[in-house]
């Protein structure tokens, strides 16, 4: 964990020289301030400090003392002959981290003639960065996004329909997965990798404390017993500094306690009574049996630091995110279990896709770049040494063994029971709205009865308006 920390610091490097060398930022121009940054970008102050010093010895910026961090105004950037192939993607991002250099790599085995350039923007206020970076005259050629990006897309029609590139590839997809990004008789994007919502333990935790590791059809019970026998106060200093569960405020993790306690997901407001059980259920672990630990987020990126730092037990967590582990150097080998918080087996679905802009110059490239990215020996690759899934079923079956896909919700039709955040709430801007006013049930000042109340009003003024 110690030697990834050590290198965040250069990752944000390149992202910035890389908005420098592209344009984005112009010469003369400031950088976010260090605030900012750190913000945007999930980074200690230290290390955004370290990364402008790094631009600073290339001579790529300068500090003006009081006003902040300026992109040289004497730099001068040529353009190169070859043909360049520009892809935008959010910040922070596993895949872009981890999965997508992989496709690149093959890409440019076959395209020597191409370079692939890749801009990173914060994920806070990516379309606003889009449409920055158009005003400039720098039309991305590819749009990496998350499902939760695509969801708030405001308009369609300026990126191009992918059905004739993925035709032949859709029988070997999971239809789950292609058709949620289908709108009408176009599809808008093109899924490389996807992730169910699961569970996942900390064997070395249940093994310390002799609790048993969950089995294949473990009951609610069962798992907060599990969750009590791990909380502790393990220095006796009179603190809980070991928790049975992290739990997330973020849309993109607490939600599966509805839908596991079989909430209508086409009319989250139609069973009351589960809206308050599933409430109910979340202040059990927060308020009245104390096993878990909340993070509350301003952003959409949970935060699992406290699991991956030994200090509770299980988190709800993704593939995506899992990957990202890898590179933590953690002193455990983290393990999934079968959700078990209801008799219905549904859970929350997240992918990383790619768009093709109808302004963009080199169509061509970008549709090369998807066929690449789709090709079987490329998922597999993806899957065998970055740890991903693959949205091919097939490479999935072939990489992953049948145990862990049962766990995670992907066999058979259980992924047909899952559903994207946007199939949940088609609109954007409610749970936007909802993460706000969540804010005093997380902090247990709201009670669940209340806010299962104030949630079926604001979907219902939504459905209206």
């Amino acid at each position: 964990m110690r030697r990834e920390k050590e290198f965040r610091y250069l990752k944000l490097a390149n992202i910035l020289r890389e908005q420098i060398l592209s344009g984005y930022i112009k010469p003369g121009e400031f950088l976010l301030s260090e605030n900012e940054l750190c913000k945007f970008y999930g980074l200690s102050r230290t290390s955004v400090r370290k990364s402008l010093d790094e631009l600073l010895k290339e001579g790529l910026i300068v500090k003006k003392p009081g006003q902040g961090t300026m992109v040289s105004p004497d730099l001068e950037i040529t353009e190169k002959q070859r043909r360049i192939l520009r892809i935008l993607a959010p910040s922070p991002s596993f895949f872009v981290d981890n999965g997508l250099p992989v496709i690149i790599e093959r890409f440019l085995q076959e395209h020597p003639h191409v370079d692939v350039k890749v801009l990173s923007l914060p994920s806070f206020y990516f379309w606003e960065s889009l449409r920055t970076s158009r005003e400039m005259g720098l039309d991305p050629d590819l749009v990496f996004v998350s499902d939760r990006q695509f969801a708030e897309m405001d308009n369609l029609d300026s990126f191009a329909d992918l059905e004739p590139l993925l035709a032949n590839r859709i029988p070997a997809m999971y239809p789950k997965v292609i058709q949620a990004f289908r709108r009408q008789k176009e599809i808008k994007a093109a899924p490389v990798t996807f992730s169910t919502v699961y569970l996942a333990y900390n064997p070395e935790l249940f093994r310390r404390y002799g609790v048993p590791e969950p089995a294949s059809a473990w009951t609610q019970s069962e798992f907060v017993n599990a969750a009590k026998k791990m909380t502790r106060d393990t220095n006796g200093d009179g603190i809980i500094d070991l928790y049975g569960i992290s739990l997330s405020s973020s849309f993109s993790r607490w939600p599966v306690f509805a839908l596991q306690k079989g909430i209508s997901p086409t009319n989250p407001a139609e069973h009351p009574e589960r809206l308050v059980e599933t409430f109910d259920f979340l202040h059990d672990l927060l308020y009245r049996d104390r096993v878990a630990t909340i993070h509350q987020t301003e952003t959409h990126h949970p935060n699992s630091d406290a699991f991956v730092r030994g200090k509770t037990a299980m988190v709800l967590t993704t593939t995506l995110e899992m990957a990202g582990w890898r590179s933590e150097q953690m002193d455990f080998e983290p393990q999934v279990a079968p959700l078990p918080f209801g008799d219905n087996q549904a859970t929350l679905l997240l992918a990383n896709m790619l768009i093709v802009p109808t302004a963009c110059k080199s169509a061509d490239l970008a549709k090369e770049f998807i066929s690449t990215a789709l090709r079987s020996d490329v998922q597999e690759k993806m899957s065998r040494t970055a740890h991903f899934l693959s949205v091919l079923k097939h490479v999935n079956e072939q990489v992953w063994d049948r145990p862990f896909l049962e766990s995670i919700n992907i066999t058979n039709r259980q992924v047909e029971n899952s559903y994207f955040l946007h199939e949940l709430f088609p609109d954007a801007g409610v749970m936007e709205e909802l993460e706000t006013e969540m804010k005093l049930f997380w902090a247990g000042l709201e009670s669940a009865a209340s806010f299962a109340q104030t949630l079926q009003r604001m979907i219902r003024v939504k459905s209206k308006s």
